[in-house]
């Protein structure tokens, strides 16, 4: 799956919403997010049937059952990339977060090098807090380490060769 599939259907920039707009929209997006990370992130094999990439067009979708084994860790491992993006959004400009969790950093100029770009900078000193200062949760330093290699590579794609 190619990233640039993976966040189609979000949008990269938080939505401006009025203060007393319902927060479910917010929560909804927050929830997709992980449901995408996660099925991203996982294994093929791992992913409950109905999350698996079937490689022929063909091929038939099963009635998968809710509680098998493969379903309780993919539910596991929501639930952690959930927790990831709220506490990334608590603690970052929103519209530089949700960069961060669509894999979509800021190229504002040409770059020659990875550390040019400042997002991707960025990503790194937050990781560095998190882990260092603040001491976060395994699961959450095991997802930032995941975001940091894939963000790295989407600004590997635009630096010129």
């Amino acid at each position: 799956m190619k990233i640039r599939h993976l966040f189609d259907e979000t949008d990269v920039q938080e939505p401006r919403v009025h203060e007393d707009a319902a927060s479910s929209s917010a929560d909804n997006r927050v929830i997709v997010a992980a449901h995408q990370l996660a099925v991203y992130f996982t294994e093929d094999g791992e992913l409950p049937s109905r999350y698996r990439r079937m490689k022929a067009s063909s091929a038939r979708i099963r009635k998968a059952k809710e509680d098998t084994e493969s379903d309780k860790r993919f539910k596991a491992k929501v639930a952690s990339w959930r927790q990831l993006i709220e506490t990334m959004l608590s603690k970052l400009d929103r519209n530089q977060a949700w960069r961060f969790i669509t894999l979509r950093p800021q190229i504002t100029a040409p770059i020659r090098k990875v550390t040019d770009n400042n997002d991707f900078c960025d990503f790194v000193d937050y990781m560095i807090l998190r882990r260092d200062q603040e001491r976060c949760s395994p699961d959450e330093l095991g997802g930032l380490a995941q975001l940091s290699v894939a963000l790295q590579r989407e600004v590997e794609k635009r630096i010129p060769t």
